[in-house]
């Protein structure tokens, strides 16, 4: 906009609301989900949640918001057009998702071809498929570390009241998210508040800052106890999937958990060399590089102590989650670029082969309507 524009009174330009080739990745991103989520069904397989819900799993394994979708599903009485709802939310949120992350790392100095390059390796992810198709349960926690990753960097590069707010509003997110991510409300809380100078000096503004990041949290635990309390549902249904989580320790395999998630997610080798990498092209922000796998991680040594239901691949993809939304806020020179992409399409193949760790071959033979499941309906006792 030039002097002479405003003196002949030009409207200013307007940016649109959304790119066109945003839309366009989202509208293929959810034909393209929906559709395969639609054979899977076709093929006559049971989506693993309609499964938990059905035999009444679903209120002690989920997390609140999980919860919340699965008792509206549940209104419309018919498996059948249950299954398409679900299929239809998950695939609507990954189409969208996908869009967004398409604008973030365009916006990032991505190039058009390893944009969609990495998009195509996250979307033929085999559970990333099998998350949208089979078993949304884990949405709320992709989700929630994929917002959180930029929310930390954020705090770590201004580290003022207004990064410390954006913080507190997404920690709703993780109290919903599930029992395993609620922890983590407290630790995410103590660094928000010591990111801020004032907080770092001074104890009254640490405190400020701290409860500047809790409140949100509180008052949606509040919230939410309060709501189920006056529908007559029973403070027990919120309470059960903390009571089955929390109720008994187990001693499980916590080399073979993490050995699962850097399997199904070797890119976690990027963020580990950014921290290191001379000559970056922007200031280095460890601590956000730091969360992107540290949170995982948390999540795969957690899933092996307490008693949890949740999949090994689980924190693999809360790992490619975090990942890929880190990578819509840093940037990286083009080595670190390359090996992310290479990576990301290394965990896509190992997903597919690695069958020993964790395998669904009902779901693989609906997938691909093999000849063996082409014809079954629905599994007994449905």
């Amino acid at each position: 906009m030039t002097t002479a524009d405003f003196a002949l009174g030009s409207p200013p330009q307007r940016k649109p609301f959304i790119r066109t080739a945003t839309a366009i990745v989202w509208l293929v991103a959810l034909a393209a989900f929906l559709a395969v989520a639609q054979h899977v069904i076709n093929a006559g397989f049971l989506r693993r949640d309609i499964e938990a819900l059905l035999e009444g799993e679903a209120w002690r394994t989920g997390g609140w918001l999980s919860q919340l979708v699965l008792v509206l599903v549940s209104f419309l009485h018919d498996v059948a057009l249950e299954q398409t709802v679900l299929s239809l939310t998950a695939a609507v949120f990954a189409g969208l998702s996908f869009g967004i992350l398409y604008d973030r790392l365009r916006l990032n100095g991505w190039a058009i071809v390893g944009t969609i390059a990495m998009l195509a390796a996250l979307g033929v992810h085999a559970h990333v498929l099998y998350a949208i198709t089979a078993s949304s349960r884990g949405f709320p926690l992709y989700f929630a570390l994929a917002a959180i990753i930029p929310a930390i960097r954020q705090m770590e590069k201004v580290g003022d009241v207004q990064s410390t707010i954006g913080l507190g509003l997404l920690m709703p997110l993780v109290l919903l998210a599930g029992p395993l991510t609620t922890p983590l409300i407290l630790p995410l809380a103590l660094g928000a508040a010591l990111a801020d100078p004032d907080g770092r000096r001074d104890p009254r503004a640490f405190v400020a800052m701290l409860l500047v990041a809790l409140i949100p949290a509180l008052i949606v635990a509040i919230g939410v106890v309060g709501f189920v309390a006056q529908s007559g549902l029973g403070v027990e249904l919120v309470l059960l999937p903390y009571i089955a989580t929390y109720g008994a320790l187990q001693m499980g395999d916590v080399v073979a958990s993490m050995g699962a998630m850097f399997t199904f997610a070797p890119v976690a080798v990027v963020p580990i060399l950014y921290c290191v990498w001379p000559n970056l092209p922007e200031k280095r922000h460890v601590w956000s590089a730091l969360a992107v796998i540290a949170l995982p991680l948390y999540l795969a040594v957690a899933r092996t102590i307490f008693t949890t239901p949740m999949e090994p691949f689980v924190p693999a993809i809360a790992l490619l989650a975090a990942f890929i939304s880190w990578l819509c806020v840093v940037r990286l020179p083009f080595p670190l670029r390359a090996l992310a992409l290479l990576t990301l399409v290394l965990a896509a193949a190992l997903s597919w082969t690695q069958t020993g760790i964790w395998d669904d071959p009902a779901w693989k033979a609906a997938l691909f309507d093999l000849p063996m499941f082409s014809n079954l309906m629905l599994r007994p006792g449905v």
